[in-house]
């Protein structure tokens, strides 16, 4: 049986990738610039499939030979987009918004039947018309998506744009029915961090980065500072560093909560809610750049339970009863539905890093059913 073929660019780990494999494609070369990632690609080439190398896909570094890269079926990439995220400072001008006219080139060079370029949504307010334009120019429409994770059961709420391109003239790309809503759509129930994360046992704190043999390897979790941990433990499941007594924070933190309206008020430090789906999985887990600390958990009956704020609360203060700590990075992992047989290499730090950079298995694997139905059956 023929296995259209696929060509990742900005592959990352492989979390588009393998939704792709898992649905009857063949994943002919990945490539991407961070050997952290490529190495995590190449250890689970088993379930991937493929090979993966490193390189620059910005063409003017001159690593990438057009003429060299294979004939694919399907173009595949998430060019980096920190320029057009809501957590950046939107600048339309960042000069790593325009490696997407690289993925384009390639795209040009290679006219696949089908490309999906994934974004994040500040790529709506931003350049959304102006990329729709580029690729009608060299001969594609485009079905621009934006994606609501939790609407796929992903247990997180993140939200992406997914652009489909098939060549002008043939059929466009269909709206996956599950996306539309109606009355003829699936049902698909919200899944939560508990749903996610409850069978896990506790995790110790890293010792060291580890190449992992096991689930289990990746995860432990990478201990908060003195200082966080003096105030985090203060911070109840769903709540952000101003439910903790002011006397607790840091200097900074100080200056923010006596003067929210001129710091916008941000909800720093945000410890996740078990009971309903998480934040965005970022790529760092430090929580003093957006990263989302790990609910309260009480691992000492036989199943884990959330920990109750009213049975630790005194005078007003919660206090966690055993500290709190960091996601691990497989706790971060089934939040970005990747499979226990996913494998990481490298520090808890960067396992975060490629796996809050990666797009949810379950969001990749969904639009690479459609594709397959509606251009490869």
């Amino acid at each position: 049986m023929y296995l259209p073929t696929v060509l990742s660019l900005f592959s990352g780990c492989g979390g588009l990738d393998l939704g792709f494999s898992l649905s009857g494609f063949e994943i002919k070369l990945a490539i991407d610039h961070w050997s952290g990632a490529v190495d995590i690609h190449k250890k689970n080439r088993d379930l991937i499939g493929g090979e993966c190398i490193q390189k620059s896909l910005k063409l003017s570094d001159n690593e990438i030979n057009l003429s060299e890269l294979p004939k694919v079926d399907v173009i595949l990439g998430g060019p980096p987009c920190q320029g057009f995220s809501f957590a950046g400072k939107q600048m339309v001008d960042d000069p790593r918004n325009r490696l997407y006219l690289d993925f384009k080139a390639i795209v040009e060079h290679l006219k696949p039947k089908v490309f999906l370029m994934e974004n994040v949504r500040g790529l709506e307010k931003m350049a959304l018309s102006a990329i729709q334009e580029s690729f009608n120019e060299i001969g594609y429409d485009v079905n621009v998506n934006r994606v609501e994770a939790i609407k796929l059961g992903i247990p997180q709420r993140r939200e992406r744009v997914i652009i489909v391109g098939t060549k002008t003239g043939t059929p466009k790309f269909k709206t996956p029915d599950i996306l539309l809503g109606g009355l003829f759509a699936p049902s698909i129930d919200v899944r939560t961090v508990m749903d996610a994360i409850s069978d896990l046992p506790q995790p110790d704190a890293a010792k060291n980065a580890i190449d992992s043999t096991s689930f289990l390897d990746d995860h432990v979790f990478y201990p908060l500072s003195v200082v966080e941990q003096n105030f985090i433990r203060h911070i109840p499941n769903s709540g952000y560093y101003a439910d903790a007594p002011r006397s607790s924070l840091p200097d900074r933190l100080k200056k923010i909560y006596d003067e929210p309206l001129k710091y916008k008020s941000p909800r720093l430090f945000p410890k996740a809610d078990p009971l309903r789906p998480s934040q965005t999985v970022p790529a760092s887990s430090s929580p003093s750049i957006g990263g989302v600390i790990a609910p309260d958990l009480d691992y000492t009956a036989n199943k884990v339970l959330p920990i109750d704020k009213a049975e630790h609360t005194v005078d007003g203060v919660y206090t966690a009863p055993n500290g709190s700590r960091r996601f691990t990075p497989r706790e971060m992992a089934r939040l970005q539905t990747f499979p226990d047989q996913f494998l990481f290499t490298g520090s808890p730090t960067a396992k975060i890093k490629a796996i809050g950079n990666a797009v949810p298995v379950e969001l990749a694997r969904v639009f690479a059913a459609e594709i397959h139905d509606q251009f490869f059956s």
